[in-house]
């Protein structure tokens, strides 16, 4: 086996994406099996994780690109990270919508025509000179998919792993241009790739309409929690979030709400209160917290490197959770649920829409928290429990103790996830 790895962002990036491929090419090492890396010279202007620097005996070939963030960065505007509000969303989701809109990615999407076309030609050298036997790439963006689906077609030998992180068109987001057009063209793209992975099972029941071997690799855990009790002690009773926001399919409300009026029933003291959140949406989170006059208890870290997120989380009471489903389609599974259950503290998931089973045996089963669904009549008086036991607890010590048992969530690890995905490509 020798990989090659089309990957538009990889670290040091600092985005989800790269951190992905981060532990995958992690695990590869570790099992010795080589692979070789095709990124986009857009690396240079963005946001950088020294936590996520990668193997230096990797060979890592930097593509020309001339898309619409390597425009951006020549104005000297913000190339990666475009925060946003209420108010600016719409107008963000618009042109997101098209930017990501077949046949617009050929051309103008992440990557554009330049990086397509020089990641294939120094992919066809690269393969006939160090025998790569397999593909993989993955979305968001399309640009990788599209070379390798090149690359596939010139050497029908090698083996496609076609990763999806998301679904190109979601069916609660609707954030794509001409959703029948795009879900046909991806039909006719996956038709070269071997294997398609994502992340949930909830996506891959999606997944699989268009492709016959869908694989589940998830977004691991970095490491087990050590199995013994976390009771970090604080002056306050700290809920944080790390990431970014998307209004309209996220909500924070019905903890908001619920704090406010723990508040004026007197159950909360709110000089016992803090929020945190780190990201790039800070106003956003401000705006959802002026509602219910909380503002004044939130502290804005902004954009914070990996270890100090990771901190964060280790150290606060409550760690929040926000995800999206509908009826028949779940399985949103940010890459920070990872992080937070190597934090080994407790989880408060917010999902907008139904009940997902799946996130519910991610978090509730393992013991690592609460899942709040917005349509489950149940979920507000179990929400109200959940956090004045907590709030409760915190305050007879300063600290509430909680314990998650590491053999629930070793099946979970990255370790697990890419020895599945490799017995999957034997059989293939």
């Amino acid at each position: 086996m020798h990989f090659l790895l089309l990957a538009y962002k990889y670290p040091p990036v600092s985005h989800p994406g790269s951190l992905r491929w981060y532990h995958i090419s992690r695990q590869l090492a570790k099992r010795g099996i080589p692979y070789s890396v095709q990124t986009s010279a857009n690396q240079s202007i963005f946001p950088q994780d020294a936590a996520l620097s990668p193997d230096a005996s990797a060979p890592i070939q930097r593509i020309p690109t001339n898309d619409l963030r390597s425009w951006r960065a020549g104005r000297k505007e913000e190339a990666a990270h475009l925060p946003i509000s209420e108010k600016s969303g719409k107008v963000h989701t618009f042109f997101r919508s098209l930017y990501h809109a077949y046949p617009f990615v050929l051309f103008t999407g992440d990557g554009g025509y330049t990086y397509i076309r020089e990641s294939y030609r120094a992919a066809v050298k690269l393969i006939e000179e160090e025998k790569i036997t397999h593909l993989f790439s993955s979305f968001r963006p399309w640009a990788d998919h599209l070379v390798a689906y090149r690359l596939k077609k010139k050497h029908p030998h090698l083996v496609w792993i076609a990763d999806f992180r998301d679904l190109p068109v979601d069916p609660v987001r609707r954030d794509v241009w001409w959703p029948g057009l795009q879900s046909w063209w991806q039909k006719r793209l996956l038709k070269r790739a071997n294997i398609v992975t994502t992340v949930s099972d909830g996506l891959a029941k999606r997944l699989g309409r268009d492709h016959q071997k869908v694989v589940v690799v998830r977004n691991g855990l970095a490491s087990l929690p050590n199995g013994f009790l976390t009771a970090p002690a604080s002056a306050h009773f700290t809920i944080t979030y790390t990431g970014s926001l998307y209004p309209g399919w996220q909500s924070a409300e019905p903890l908001l709400q619920l704090l406010r009026e723990l508040i004026n029933e007197g159950e909360l003291n709110p000089a016992h209160l803090e929020l945190h959140y780190a990201g790039k949406d800070g106003a956003l989170w401000q705006e959802w917290t002026a509602r219910h006059t909380l503002s004044y208890l939130s502290i804005d870290h902004g954009m914070v490197p990996l270890a100090r997120a990771q901190a964060m989380q280790s150290n606060s009471q409550l760690n929040l959770l926000l995800s999206w489903s509908a009826k028949d389609y779940g399985g949103i599974m940010t890459a920070k649920l990872g992080s937070y259950l190597s934090a080994g503290r407790p989880i408060i998931a917010l999902l907008h829409g139904p009940s997902d089973p799946e996130l519910s045996q991610v978090v509730q089963q393992t013991g690592a928290g609460f899942v709040y669904a917005s349509e489950d009549p149940q979920s507000n008086q179990q929400l109200r429990t959940f956090l004045l036991h907590a709030y409760r607890t915190w305050a007879f010590s300063g600290a509430l103790p909680w314990r998650i048992d590491p053999p629930q969530l070793q099946a979970y690890t990255w370790e697990k996830q890419v020895e599945f995905l490799l017995n999957q490509l034997q059989d293939s």
